[in-house]
């Protein structure tokens, strides 16, 4: 009796097994606020070198992308490429119109407020650059920067103005 019963408490496991693997596989798929994303890659360069780090930003130009404004933006690689995500690392972008945005953190492994463009391209009411993501694969033209004043890493930090505000150290 005592073979019959272990022969049961594994069935009864494997079944359990089966139905947690089931629940996670169906639950993993995209949740109901996330659009529609479509593989999109470009190239940002700035004064002739590839800006390795600085995260390109995608702002829309209509309508947000979906009800929590979901940016898609990427981080540029050393041959100077950068592959958009939006939810989920190299997803893509929702179809639309964007203007985009650029800042060059000072450290690449450690991203701070400062920017090596000295927040010259970060307003996406003033870009220079809009794109428009369609339902397939898109490639982004060519993002050049020719006259950037760049700062280097040690400047960006130090340039960092105090803002008035509430005297919180009483």
């Amino acid at each position: 009796m005592f073979p019959q019963q272990l022969n049961f408490i594994n069935k009864r496991s494997s079944v359990s097994l089966l139905a947690v693997t089931l629940t996670l596989v169906v639950g993993c798929g995209k949740a109901d606020w996330q659009a529609d994303t479509y593989p999109a890659r470009g190239t940002l360069t700035i004064n002739g070198e590839n800006p390795v780090g600085a995260l390109v930003e995608l702002h829309p130009t209509g309508e947000a992308t979906d009800v929590r404004n979901s940016l898609p933006w990427g981080l540029v690689e050393e041959d100077g490429t950068f592959t958009l995500s939006t939810y989920e690392m190299g997803d893509g972008a929702p179809p639309g119109q964007y203007s985009v945005t650029i800042k060059w953190s000072p450290d690449v492994n450690s991203p701070t407020l400062a920017d090596r463009l000295n927040g010259a391209y970060r307003d996406p009411r003033k870009s220079q650059w809009t794109v428009t993501i369609a339902e397939e694969d898109n490639e982004i033209p060519l993002i050049e920067i020719t006259d950037a004043k760049v700062s280097t890493s040690e400047q960006a930090g130090k340039r960092r103005k105090r803002v008035p505000g509430p005297d919180l150290a009483r």
